[in-house]
């Protein structure tokens, strides 16, 4: 698997790096900030959930390198904006998109603080609109690359009138949650949330592939479904492996701050089962400890502490081996070959992954 995401991951830097569409955006900085996260690497999951989709199906890799390239384009649009509204200082161990843009401003501009941040702002919300431009520009030049015309304008389709609306719904949603009391939300909230916010992007790749080699612009057939639904199993499970890391994982592989979904406030199974399970006392404790701007490690691990005994961490991985074990179940209805390999290999990842 490993040698595959490191192909995909070259082919999709080479299309990205000799794309037309990002060159005449200006000024020079904003086409920089466009390119930015794109093209600084990372897991490559989404376009190696298509092209292995379609390869599995007997699909060529030259007709589902554009939509995958177009996935990941698109893909991340949603972290530039994600990372404005969770005001998050860094990206895959590198200032995020807005922190960057700020500082370029503050340099060249001479900005003080508030006009730095409110450049950086601005320009990464360009970045993440022309990003999502450059993603449909990337679906349309897959007719030219064995994507039939009535295939491409069917994944803009579902991209724009589904994931787009979907995802979007998604993050407002995990926003919203993080705004409320957490004793009001129940867990099925926040897998719905897992599932638009996360699920839609990686089912339209898994679907998107089936398409592409199928052909089936209707996208009706029995292994676009089944596609669709394995993929939305492993995304929740990958959405719940995240959150885990954000309050276990090593901050030094996992790239971002350990303990920041507790400074947000951020809803997640792991801090519902708790609450829900602990005595009044360690609820209290656990609620307490909610939106410091940082935490000592006695606070991590005392946090950490109560999630254990609560019970919650037990749940969790409980259900994430529940998710994989139904995608295992899904896989086993497609054809078996080097590909129908690699998500297996790519489920089992997912579940003991560190980063």
């Amino acid at each position: 698997m490993q040698n595959s995401l490191k192909q995909i991951s070259g082919e999709v830097e080479r299309i990205l790096k000799s794309s037309s569409f990002p060159e005449k955006i200006e000024p020079e900085f904003l086409r920089s900030a466009v390119l930015d996260y794109p093209l600084r690497g990372g897991k490559r999951l989404r376009p190696a959930v298509l092209i292995w989709s379609c390869r599995m199906l007997g699909g060529s890799l030259e007709s589902a390198l554009y939509p995958a390239c177009a996935a990941e384009v698109f893909h991340n649009w949603t972290l530039v904006h994600d990372d404005i509204i969770d005001d998050d200082d860094f990206r895959r161990g590198v200032k995020t998109c807005h922190r960057s843009l700020g500082g370029y401003g503050r340099e060249n501009y001479g900005l003080d603080d508030s006009g730095a941040a409110a450049f950086g702002l601005n320009f990464a919300l360009l970045a993440g609109d022309l990003q999502q431009g450059w993603a449909n520009s990337l679906l349309l030049e897959s007719v030219r690359h064995g994507v039939s015309a009535e295939l491409a304008l069917s994944l803009m389709d579902r991209l724009q009138n589904y994931v787009n609306r979907e995802l979007i719904t998604g993050e407002a949603l995990d926003v919203e949650l993080s705004l409320r009391n957490p004793l009001t939300v129940c867990p099925a909230e926040v897998e719905r949330m897992f599932e638009l916010k996360t699920g839609v992007l990686l089912r339209y790749c898994a679907e998107s592939g089936a398409m592409i080699a199928l052909n089936d612009a209707a996208g009706a057939s029995r292994e676009v479904n089944t596609l669709g639904r394995l993929a939305m199993s492993v995304a929740v499970a990958f959405q719940m492996r995240d959150d885990y890391l954000g309050i276990f994982g090593d901050e030094a592989k996992f790239g971002k701050p350990v303990g920041s979904d507790l400074s947000e406030g951020k809803i997640t199974l792991l801090l519902l089962k708790s609450l829900e399970n602990l005595p009044e006392s360690g609820r209290s404790e656990l609620l307490g400890s909610l939106g410091h701007s940082s935490y000592n490690m006695d606070e991590l691990n005392r946090v950490r502490e109560l999630m254990v005994d609560s019970g919650a961490v037990d749940f969790v991985q409980k259900r994430e081996e529940e998710l994989s074990a139904a995608a295992l179940a899904w896989l086993g209805e497609l054809p078996e070959n080097e590909y129908n390999q690699y998500w297996r290999e790519l489920i089992n990842y997912l579940l003991h992954r560190e980063k």
